[in-house]
């Protein structure tokens, strides 16, 4: 049932899902490491705990939703981030804001720029919540209004126990890294999307032609089915970068890595390797031998190119030979866009699903695959030995 060639073309989009993925994840932790983009995820999480949220219609909603280079900037943040605490957690050059902090050093923070560096008592906290609730719509305010009360909820919760208060501020600032974890997520999934695209129309990965090959060249198909094989034995975990939270599971995932960009160098080789398999790619060499199958009643191009991206204007047969110059390659390049696009697309979509999704994925074909042989054989060997009345002796 498992083997049949439907089954094993599943078998290989999914593995060239999960190398594109695994390509994207990699560029996309380089860019979000260039960008500091963990650190504004984190700096956006606490100025929305900090700060009342600003009315705003459902446009502008939908633009901050998009933007990924967010800094907020007003004095409650500034002053937060400004504290020793939280300052020195950065660098001193680009990225001086820290990527992650831990719940007492928020805690800490929020009790210092709230009451000041005093031995805090019941007496001073109640007093001086009533002036920050007062003067929370003035010019000398500490905390918006919404934050303020809030906070003094919390507070009396803890029934006068500073330590319980302190808890409860350190449990508030870990359920919003759970949820600024997801926001993270999102903004990675809108990174790959666009990645994805990027990355399907440089190599030319379009969905439709890659079912297509899988499906009519079983040579194609049983490599890669054997290239998915291989990869699954020799890669038994797959980490996702989109759940890291703290700076040391950030460190452990490098380490682990050792360096982003040598994974890359290993995963365009395998890509490379699949790309020939399937005869993909989006840049031809600069001579493209041509011949006519009498058979086929068409032109073979070796190695393989899109007849479809070609364009008499910008490349000529001679002696069986197909040049390209410079000019013609990118002329190539960007012809296969229109005509690929919604292919390209379709494999970005299933980039921006992740690698750990496809991975996942993959594990499970090929167990489906390896069990299904093992029962058939079996059963074969059962069936073989079985004794019936026209093999029975005697």
């Amino acid at each position: 049932m498992f083997n049949s060639i439907a089954f094993d073309v599943v078998i290989g989009l999914v593995f060239v899902y999960m190398l594109y993925s695994l390509l994207a994840t990699v560029l996309s932790e380089i860019i979000a490491t260039w960008l500091g983009l963990r650190a504004r995820n984190l700096k956006e999480a606490v100025n929305r705990m900090l700060n009342d949220e600003q009315v705003r219609g459902f446009w502008r909603r939908l633009w901050d939703s998009l933007k990924l280079m967010k800094n907020p900037k007003n004095p409650v943040i500034k002053n937060f981030y400004n504290h020793p605490e939280i300052k020195y957690l950065g660098s001193s050059g680009l990225f001086r804001n820290p990527s992650s902090f831990k719940a007492v050093s928020f805690s800490k923070t929020l009790l210092n720029l709230m009451f000041g560096d005093v031995m805090l008592t019941r007496e001073i906290i109640n007093q001086r919540m009533e002036e920050i609730i007062g003067n929370a719509n003035g010019p000398d305010k500490i905390l918006d209004p919404d934050t303020a009360r809030y906070i003094n909820n919390l507070w009396n919760e803890s029934y006068g126990d500073i330590v319980k208060f302190k808890h409860h501020l350190e449990n508030w600032f870990d359920r919003t890294m759970e949820q600024a974890t997801e926001w993270y997520k999102r903004k990675i999934q809108i990174v790959l999307l666009f990645l994805g695209f990027f990355i399907a129309w440089s190599f030319n990965a379009d969905t439709f032609s890659i079912i297509g090959t899988l499906s009519t060249d079983k040579d194609a198909r049983d490599k890669m089915v054997s290239m998915a094989s291989a990869y699954v034995q020799q890669n038994k975990t797959l980490i996702d970068t989109t759940k890291i939270k703290s700076r040391t599971e950030l460190k452990t995932f490098n380490d682990k890595l050792d360096s982003l960009l040598d994974v890359k160098k290993t995963l365009d080789a395998d890509i490379a390797k699949a790309n020939n398999v399937l005869g993909m790619g989006c840049w031809p060499p600069d001579v493209v031998h041509v011949k006519f199958d009498q058979k086929k009643r068409k032109r073979i191009f070796t190695p393989v190119i899109d007849s479809a991206a070609l364009n008499k204007r910008h490349s000529k047969i001679r002696d069986g030979k197909l040049e390209f110059t410079a000019r013609n390659k990118w002329g190539y390049f960007f012809r296969l866009f229109p005509i690929h696009f919604f292919g390209y697309l379709l494999t970005a979509i299933a980039i921006s699903l992740g690698a750990p999704f496809w991975f996942d994925l993959l594990n499970k074909l090929m167990k489906l695959r390896t069990s299904e042989k093992v029962e058939s054989a079996s059963s074969g060997k059962s069936a073989g030995g079985a004794v019936t009345p026209i093999n029975r002796e005697g």
